[in-house]
């Protein structure tokens, strides 16, 4: 939408210095000379870079599409190799997403950790002691 809002006060703009700007003028370029009207040739100029600037997207949303159907094609591959019941294999719990021959899962499962932090406190009530600030040095 916003794109509309930009380009059709350009269009607007060209269209009325077309229609303003009609008297043959001669025009030339290096050793070329011809006869135009300037809004005739304002239109063509905005025409043909219009039409480089559609070209170099058209390119690039090409080259987009083809990586993604790369991409789908490879997942698809990927998916055909998984195995067909994934519940079958055993795993810990916790560590779903990793391999049981993986050696985290293996360190894992030989020593479980132990929780660190208290449990939280009950909903409703507070704590009455603040927590322990740690002792700042002096500066001398």
């Amino acid at each position: 939408m916003i794109r509309l809002f930009i380009t059709l006060p350009v269009i607007v703009a060209l269209i009325i210095f077309a229609a303003c700007n009609q008297a043959p003028v001669e025009l030339s370029w290096l050793q070329w000379k011809w006869t135009s009207s300037p809004g005739v040739l304002a239109l063509l100029v905005a025409a043909l870079f219009y039409a480089t600037g559609s070209a170099s997207v058209w390119i690039v949303v090409l080259r987009q599409m083809r990586r993604a159907r790369r991409a789908e094609q490879e997942l698809r591959t990927l998916r055909a190799s998984l195995p067909a019941d994934d519940a079958a294999v055993a795993r810990p719990a916790g560590l779903a997403s990793a391999p049981t021959s993986s050696p985290m899962v293996q360190a894992y499962a030989a020593a479980q950790p132990v929780a660190v932090h208290p449990p939280p406190a009950a909903a409703g009530t507070a704590m009455t002691e603040a927590p322990p600030t740690p002792e700042r040095p002096s500066e001398s």
